[in-house]
C-alpha cells in the first residue's frame, strides 16, 4: 500500500483500482470471530450444507471490508470513508476469487468528497456486490 498522499485535486474523475483476492477458511472464521457474527452460515460446514447453499458463505460484510482496502490502494491514506451502499447480489464461497473495482464518478468540491461506484464480480464475472461509496478528503495539521 503506498503511502503518498494524494489530494482531493489529484484524483480525476474515471481514476480506477481494482483488487483480486481469493478468499480462505481461515479470513472467513477470524472474520466471523473479529466482527462477532458467528452465524453457523458463515461458520459450521455441516449446518451450511443444509441450507439452500450448500456450504459456508463468507460475510457479505468481509466481501465489503475488500472494497474499504481498494479506496485506500486507490486514493492512499489522505482520505477517510464517509459512507456506503452495498447490494449483495449473490453469494460468495470459500475460495472464491473477487475482483474488486472502485472507480471515481463524482466529486463534492465543497465538502472534498470523492464519489466511487463499486463492483466485486467472481472467477466467473458474476457480480457479487455492487454499490456507491464515498471519501472525504483528511485535513493534517
Amino acid at each position: 500500500m503506498s503511502t503518498h498522499f494524494l489530494s482531493f485535486d489529484d484524483v480525476e474523475i474515471g481514476r480506477k483500482q481494482q483488487l483480486e483476492r481469493t478468499i480462505t477458511a481461515s479470513e472467513v472464521d477470524t472474520f466471523g470471530h473479529l466482527s462477532g457474527d458467528l452465524n453457523p452460515l458463515h461458520m459450521d460446514e455441516e449446518f451450511a450444507t443444509k441450507t439452500p447453499f450448500g456450504r459456508r458463505v463468507v460475510h457479505g460484510l468481509l466481501t465489503g471490508a475488500l472494497v474499504s482496502t481498494t479506496h485506500t490502494q486507490l486514493t492512499g491514506p489522505g482520505f477517510a470513508y464517509v459512507g456506503q451502499e452495498l447490494k449483495f447480489l449473490g453469494p460468495v464461497f470459500i475460495g472464491d476469487t473477487l475482483n474488486v473495482e472502485v472507480t471515481v464518478v463524482g466529486k463534492k468540491e465543497a465538502k472534498r468528497i470523492l464519489i466511487l461506484d463499486t463492483i466485486v464480480r467472481k472467477q466467473n464475472g458474476d457480480k457479487v456486490l455492487a454499490g456507491a461509496s464515498a471519501l472525504k478528503e483528511l485535513k493534517f495539521a
